[in-house]
């Protein structure tokens, strides 16, 4: 069930034109979503069995958790974006 809810969240994220507008790239190895951009982590989600997790570079705990794959990718724009308008 974990690589079906894992694979799930990749397949939508992958197709999220938003993401590739912005130059994003995603990967799904190790059990988890890798999404990057010019070479740099940004986050990675996992699936715990219970929710989705998002980890950002320099945490080791996630800092954010949802048991709703729509949710996992709202949270993932929402941040992406910020992120972007930062910089």
């Amino acid at each position: 069930m974990t690589k079906t809810q894992t694979w799930r969240l990749f397949g939508l994220l992958r197709r999220n034109a938003t993401l590739r507008r912005q130059g994003f790239s995603l990967s799904c190895a190790g059990g988890g979503v890798v999404i990057d951009r010019l070479g740099h982590v940004r986050g990675i989600w996992d699936f715990d069995g219970q929710s989705y997790t998002w980890v950002t570079p320099g945490n080791s705990e996630p800092v954010f958790r949802t048991a709703d794959v729509t949710s996992a990718v709202r949270y993932t724009l929402s941040t992406l974006a910020r992120d972007m308008r930062r910089r």
